[in-house]
C-alpha cells in the first residue's frame, strides 16, 4: 500500500515517526513524507522520500509560538481559558496547548480563513493525494489539513502522536464546558475553527475524524498519556535522533561517569534566548567528578559565561549513540529526549526555563512521580543546589531502578514492525476508493506540481 506521512516541519515532530516509516518500507509498502521544504534534508537523511509541501516562497513560514497572535484570537482564547475554569495540572496542560500547539497548527491552518480564501497547504496536499492516491495518511496532530485531503481522495487516515494527545484532551474539556455553560459562552473549539473552512471548501462535514483522525498511533508510555476517549493503536517508542558520524572519543568507554546535556532541537530553533538554561546546566556540573558531554551549538556556546573543565561541547551527536555510554542525562524536558533516555534506562533531570517551558513541567512531574528523576526551574535554584540533586541522581540506586521499571513498561508495547499488520488491517477497512467524490473546491484548482514535482 501507499503510505503518506504529513508532519509539521520540526525534527521533534518527524523523528518519532521514522521507525514506523522504516517498518512500513521493510514490509514492502511505499512511503513518502510531506512537509515544508525546510524539513526535506532531515527526511532524506533518515532514508525516506521527501515531498516538499509546495514552494517555500508561497507557504507560511513555520513560526509556531513565535508568530504574533492576532488580537481577536488572543481575546477569544482568553475568554475560553476563563470558561474552562481549569486548575492545577489541567491549567498547565491547557497553557501548553494554547501557547505552543495551537500556534503551530495556525501556521498552516489559520483560524480566520474562509472556505474561498487561499489555502496553500491544503490545496497542495489535496493535489498530491489526488495524483498519488495514498491508501493511508498518517498525519501530525497539528496538520488536520492532511485529514481533509485524505477524506477527499477516500484514503484511510490517522494521527501519529509524538507527545500526549493535547488536542483530544482539550477538545473534550471544551465540549464539557460547552455542555455546562452553553455553546455561546465558550465559543467554537479552536481546532474546529481551523478545520471548518477547509472542510467546507471540499463539501465535507466537520467530524471528529477531521479533528482527531479515524484513530491515532500512540507510541507513548501508558503513564504519559492524557485521558481521552480517542481510539488509539499502541506502539513502542523506538528512539531515532538523527544520523551522524561516530566521533573517535565516543568509541572508548568513559573513565568517569558520563552525563549528557542536551537542550533539544526545539530550543535551538524556536527559543531566541537560552542563556539562562545554558548557564544553569553548565553551573550544575561544574566541579563534579563526572565527564560531561554537552550538545550546544555555536549560539549556545556564545551565551555560556564559562564552560567547566569537565565539559566537552559538541554541536551535534546522535543521542542514540551518546546515551548508551551515559549514567544520567540533563535536558529541557522534550518528549523526544525523555523517551530516548527511557529507552536507555537513564535517570533524568529536567531543567525548565520558565519563559519557554514547553513540555518541561509535564515531563519533570512525570519523572518525579515515577522516581526516575526530577524537574527543576532554572531561575529558582542555585547551581550548588542543582549540583547536589544531580549528585544524588548519579549515586543513589533508586533512580536507576525506577528507570529500569519504565524501560520494562516501554517494552510491553508492540514494536513498529508488529504495528504494521494492524495498520494494514485498519487501512483495508478505512479506505473509500469507490465513494462518491465530494464537491469540488472553490475557487482555486489544485495540482500535484504545487508539491514540488510529479508523483
Amino acid at each position: 500500500m501507499r503510505v503518506l506521512f504529513v508532519t509539521w516541519p520540526a525534527a521533534a515532530h518527524l523523528f518519532p515517526a521514522v521507525p514506523l516509516a522504516w517498518a512500513l518500507q521493510a514490509a514492502g509498502h511505499q512511503v513518502r513524507v510531506v512537509s515544508h521544504p525546510a524539513l526535506a534534508p532531515a527526511v532524506t537523511s533518515a532514508g525516506l522520500t521527501a515531498v516538499p509541501l509546495g514552494d517555500a516562497a508561497t507557504l507560511p513560514e513555520p513560526l509556531g509560538a513565535g508568530r504574533p497572535v492576532p488580537a481577536e484570537t488572543a481575546e477569544r482564547l482568553a475568554r475560553l481559558t476563563e470558561a474552562l475554569d481549569l486548575t492545577g495540572r489541567d491549567r498547565q496542560l491547557w497553557a501548553y496547548h494554547r501557547d505552543f500547539l495551537l500556534p503551530a497548527a495556525r501556521d498552516f491552518q489559520p483560524e480566520s480563513a474562509r472556505p474561498a480564501d487561499p489555502h496553500p497547504a491544503l490545496d497542495a496536499l489535496v493535489g498530491f493525494c489526488t495524483a498519488w492516491q495514498p491508501d493511508l495518511v498518517l498525519w501530525d496532530p497539528t496538520m488536520p489539513a492532511a485529514a481533509v485531503a485524505a477524506e477527499v481522495v477516500g484514503a484511510a487516515h490517522a494521527r501519529f502522536l509524538w507527545g500526549p494527545d493535547f488536542f483530544g484532551w482539550a477538545g473534550e474539556r471544551h465540549a464539557a464546558a460547552a455542555e455546562r455553560l452553553g455553546a455561546a459562552a465558550v465559543g467554537e473549539d479552536p481546532l474546529t475553527a481551523m478545520v471548518r473552512p477547509m472542510a467546507e471548501r471540499h463539501g465535507l462535514p466537520v467530524t471528529d475524524a477531521l479533528r482527531y483522525g479515524r484513530w491515532s498511533v500512540d507510541p507513548l508510555l501508558d503513564r504519559l498519556r492524557l485521558p481521552t476517549r480517542q481510539r488509539t493503536v499502541r506502539m513502542r517508542w523506538v528512539p531515532y535522533t538523527g544520523s551522524g558520524v561516530l566521533p573517535d572519543w565516543l568509541r572508548e568507554p568513559p573513565a568517569r561517569p558520563r552525563v549528557a546535556i542536551t537542550l533539544g532541537a526545539s530550543v535551538r530553533a524556536w527559543s531566541t534566548e537560552s542563556a539562562l538554561l545554558t548557564n544553569r546546566v553548565l553551573e550544575m556540573v561544574d566541579g563534579l567528578d563526572v565527564e560531561v558531554v554537552a550538545t550546544l551549538d555555536a549560539s549556545q556556546r556564545a551565551q555560556a559565561e564559562r564552560i567547566p573543565d569537565n565539559v566537552r561541547t559538541v554541536d551535534y551527536v546522535p543521542l542514540t549513540e551518546l546515551l548508551p555510554t551515559c549514567t544520567a542525562v540533563i535536558h529541557h524536558g522534550g518528549h523526544g529526549t525523555l523517551c530516548a533516555a527511557l529507552a536507555h534506562r537513564l535517570p533524568q533531570l529536567v531543567v525548565m526555563d520558565p519563559r519557554a517551558p514547553m513540555e518541561a513541567p509535564m515531563t519533570g512531574r512525570f519523572l518525579a512521580l515515577s522516581g526516575a528523576g526530577t524537574g527543576v526551574r532554572a531561575d529558582t535554584r542555585s547551581g550548588e543546589v542543582l549540583r547536589e540533586g544531580l549528585r544524588r541522581l548519579i549515586t543513589e540506586p533508586s533512580f536507576r531502578s525506577a528507570a529500569d521499571g519504565l524501560y520494562q513498561d516501554l517494552l510491553a508495547a508492540p514494536g513498529p514492525a508488529e504495528t504494521v499488520p494492524v495498520l494494514e488491517r485498519l487501512t483495508r477497512h478505512g479506505r473509500r476508493r469507490n465513494a462518491a467524490p465530494p464537491a469540488p473546491p472553490a475557487p482555486a484548482a489544485t495540482s500535484a506540481a504545487r508539491l514540488g514535482g510529479t508523483p
